[in-house]
């Protein structure tokens, strides 16, 4: 993901979630998600916009007063981000930043430094996880068009930002 992609979708003037970190390069987004309450004790604090705050962990709600989304099973943050859209409403949802590789070496962001990064497990884990929510949303009607610059994701269709966008 880079600044012109965000660019384009402040633009677009389309409702914005940012996963984890993304937040400081899409200062516009409407929502920041991160699923994990480590992840929300480490950075939390840094966010300096306004923007509704959602986890699906009970801790990170208790903890840091975030908005609690109701879902269970094996997740990464990327893919709650997904159903989270999908439960309010959402009928396409365009992913950029989701890589869902180690082509780079770690997050399409760079390292977090003060809480996990990805693995090769991980990442082979993240990809059964979206191929879950890829049915989900296919179960439901919503389309999911992935118009990241590079994607190791197969279970999305796969358009340019511009092509998404028309």
């Amino acid at each position: 993901m880079t600044a012109e992609d965000c660019a384009v979708v402040e633009r677009a003037d389309l409702p914005t979630i940012a996963v984890n970190s993304s937040w400081k390069l899409a200062r516009f987004c409407d929502v920041i998600y991160a699923g994990d309450a480590c992840w929300w004790a480490e950075y939390g604090d840094e966010i300096d916009i306004q923007a509704e705050r959602w986890s699906c962990t009970r801790q990170a709600k208790q903890r840091f007063g975030v908005n609690h989304h109701q879902v269970g099973g094996p997740y990464n943050s990327g893919m709650r981000a997904i159903q989270f859209a999908m439960g309010q409403g959402a009928s396409h949802v365009i992913l950029l930043g989701y890589d869902c590789s180690l082509a780079a070496g770690t997050h399409w962001h760079g390292d977090h430094h003060k809480t996990k990064n990805p693995d090769a497990q991980r990442v082979a884990g993240w990809h059964k996880q979206f191929a879950q929510v890829a049915a989900e949303a296919k179960a439901r009607g919503v389309e999911v068009i992935n118009c990241s610059r590079y994607s190791a994701l197969g279970c999305f269709q796969r358009l340019s930002l511009e092509e998404a966008l028309c």
